[in-house]
């Protein structure tokens, strides 16, 4: 029995030093093992924060009003350096920004976590790259409102020598093709060209909410008489001056004359006896009662159809539509003169046809009932000028006439013009619209006020100081109606 219980005290001796041995073998690599699941799991963590932040990051660009992708960048960049976690990250990541397709943003960033326990066996870090791409996609069901300048000034060119009304045109169209690519019906578009007045088409005679007096025609008495002496003029150094129509610059002969009068042979000279025709070309002035030009809560009140000898209003209003090819051919024949016909400014008439044609009460009743969130329809009204009211509204016709000569007077008159477009803003807020407004190189600091305070907010507002930068403008408000989604 001795014997087998000194055969087991040294197989315990020798055993416990193979252990001991083998242990102090394999220490190393079940630390360098441990550590390396803490490792990576620390790889994990900042690869989570760096996901994280590169969601953020690609929301916050696609969100932006730029359309650039450099600003993008600047944006993510930014962005990062505020908000990320680098805490298991060896320094800032490297991003790089990309648009892969037209509405989509994409952030790749490319980093390292720093290892406490690999870097026993020559693993100093573990690379954490990450991406994620953000949409800009129509979020609810949309009706939109362009409401338009196409006042004569609108004719200028900017210092590139592009035409404000083209440089309008291109950018509206951004806009439409922004909102409306999917062609799925859900974004329906309204455009409303305006100056003076606005034109509701002649289509729209018969209908309740338009009162139009019937066409006529006048024929003057004829009447003849003996001419003995004719004014002969003769122009003196030959001169030009200039001036200024609805704030364009333009030059006219202005060389002077001297005249006299010389005896001729008699002869006689008739005049009249010609028919003049008043017809009516679409043209409404704004209702007299009381404030209803203001609103459009009295539907059943109708606008008075103005007739004249000649077109005095610009391109009709296109109702709301989801056909964007109607919308684009809307857009590319907004015009800014007809003839002789070079318009002044009357903001208040865009302001409540745009609203009418939003409104699903007549005069167009395409629009969906209003939602109180403004979410289901979301109804959206962009109005653009580049220049500041010039007319007054006359309450005894309804028609938008050139304020009085005299300095007070006019002053006062062109205040009231404001003050009727601040109402329809308060109005349309009043509804839940959400108002977009833009300032084509406005100088004036009353005009850019106005515009600024009718917007829904701030970033709502827009102040384009040149063509370049209306471009810019019109991109914004299409990203900011498009809800921004992460996709990948």
């Amino acid at each position: 029995m001795s014997m087998w219980a000194d055969l087991f005290r040294r197989w315990r001796r020798s055993e416990a030093g193979n252990v001991a041995m083998i242990f102090a073998l394999a220490l190393p690599v079940l630390i360098v093992a441990g550590g390396a699941a803490l490792d990576l799991q620390r790889a994990s963590v900042a690869r989570s924060a760096a996901q994280d932040a590169a969601d953020a990051a690609v929301l916050a660009a696609a969100a932006s009003r730029t359309q650039d992708l450099g600003a993008m960048t600047g944006v993510v960049r930014n962005y990062l350096v505020e908000n990320l976690d680098d805490r298991y990250l060896d320094g800032q990541p490297v991003s790089t920004v990309d648009r892969p397709r037209e509405a989509h943003v994409r952030v790749r960033l490319e980093g390292a976590a720093p290892t406490m326990f690999l870097g026993l066996i020559g693993i100093a870090e573990m690379p954490v790259v990450v991406s994620a791409t953000a949409t800009r996609g129509a979020a609810e069901e949309i009706e939109l409102a362009l409401v338009l300048d196409n006042t004569w000034s609108m004719s200028d060119r900017d210092a590139s020598g592009t035409r404000k009304i083209d440089a309008l045109k291109s950018a509206a169209r951004l806009l439409v093709n922004e909102l409306m690519q999917d062609g799925g019906g859900k974004v329906r578009v309204a455009v409303v060209p305006y100056a003076d007045y606005v034109n509701v088409g002649t289509s729209n005679r018969s209908q309740p909410w338009v009162s139009v007096p019937a066409d006529y025609s006048t024929t003057s008495a004829r009447t003849c008489q003996t001419i003995t002496s004719e004014r002969r003029c003769t122009r003196g150094a030959p001169r030009t001056c200039t001036r200024y129509v609805d704030g364009v610059r333009e030059s006219y002969d202005c060389t002077p004359s001297t005249c006299t009068n010389h005896p001729v042979t008699p002869y006689e000279r008739c005049t009249g006896g010609g028919t003049t025709r008043y017809r009516w070309y679409g043209c409404v002035a704004s209702r007299t009662e009381g404030i209803m030009r203001l609103n459009d809560s009295q539907p059943q009140k109708p606008y008075p159809g103005l007739l004249s000898t000649s077109q005095n209003c610009l391109t009709p209003i296109t109702p709301l539509t989801d056909r964007r090819n109607t919308v684009l051919s809307a857009i590319d024949a907004l015009i800014v003169n007809v003839g002789g016909y070079r318009p002044l400014t009357y903001i208040p008439s865009g302001l409540i046809w745009g609203v009418n044609t939003l409104s699903p009460t007549a005069p167009f009743t395409d629009g969906d009932p209003y939602d109180a969130a403004n979410r289901k329809p979301r109804k959206i009204l962009v109005l653009m000028t580049d220049g500041e009211n010039t007319l007054r509204f006359d309450p005894s016709s309804g028609r938008h006439v050139t304020p009085s000569t005299n300095g007070n007077s006019g002053a006062q008159q062109l205040r009231a013009t404001n003050d009727d477009t601040a109402a329809i803003c308060d109005y349309a807020r009043a509804k839940d619209m959400e108002v977009f407004t833009v300032a084509l190189a406005v100088g004036s600091t009353t005009a850019r006020n106005l515009l600024e305070d009718c917007a829904t907010d701030a970033d709502h507002y827009f102040d384009a100081r040149d063509t370049a930068a209306l471009r810019d403008s019109f991109a914004a408000i299409a990203a900011s109606i498009n809800r921004v989604r992460l996709v990948e």
